[in-house]
């Protein structure tokens, strides 16, 4: 009898498997998935250090059948029908980061790994606290997200100059492919975290009938 469990920081690993279309996957772990550098650059690295088998059996895209929006006001994020996977995010944060816009169309791995996987979690020096309780700031562990102070990021040297909304996007391909499918549609947000992603997530699945 199997009994159920839980693992936790799975995004960036599943913000991987679904850029490169890997469905069938048995990862061993603890607890909880390595943050290893904060991005989804060693997973996709791992990923290419061996073959990808293709597998016989069906594997459908999964397209919604029409637009679904949440916003709250402060946070929103929509899904609608599209012919490809799109996520488009602004983010709005006071200085040093500011308002940040990026758009990724997921066309190949090849794009993934070089526009949006190198991208690192961050956090700001007021929610060290927070951090922590993540598994982030530990000590002299600070190699494992970008820190950001008022005068910028304090910690690291960026991979992008708008590394911070590239991150939210590789959130959002990660927690979306809990459903388990690629998606035809076009996903646009604004401020949004891993519960909204989620919330998002489980509407589909009541809509769709996606098991």
């Amino acid at each position: 009898k199997l009994e159920s469990s839980s693992v936790q920081t799975i995004e960036h690993l599943l913000s991987a498997l679904h850029a490169h279309g890997i469905s069938n996957l048995l990862v061993k772990c603890n607890e909880e998935v390595p943050v290893l550098d904060g991005s989804a650059l060693e997973f996709c690295n791992a990923i290419n250090e061996v073959a990808i088998c293709e597998q016989s059996g069906e594997w459908f895209a999964l397209k919604p059948p029409r637009k679904f929006v949440l916003d709250n006001g402060k946070e929103s994020i929509t899904i609608e029908p599209a012919d490809s996977f799109t996520v488009v995010y602004d983010l709005d944060y006071p200085e040093p980061l500011g308002k940040q816009h990026y758009q990724f169309e997921l066309k190949s791995p090849k794009d993934y790994e070089e526009q949006i996987a190198p991208a690192r979690t961050f956090g700001f020096v007021q929610d060290v606290g927070y951090l922590q309780s993540k598994g982030l700031a530990q000590g002299g562990r600070m190699d494992n997200f970008v820190l950001y102070g008022k005068d910028g990021a304090l910690n690291q040297s960026l991979r992008f100059s708008d590394e911070a909304v590239r991150h939210k996007i590789l959130d959002v391909i990660g927690d979306l492919y809990l459903l388990g499918r690629p998606l035809q549609a076009k996903v646009t947000a604004k401020m949004t975290g891993h519960s909204d992603n989620v919330e998002l997530l489980k509407l589909l699945q009541r809509e769709m009938a996606v098991v």
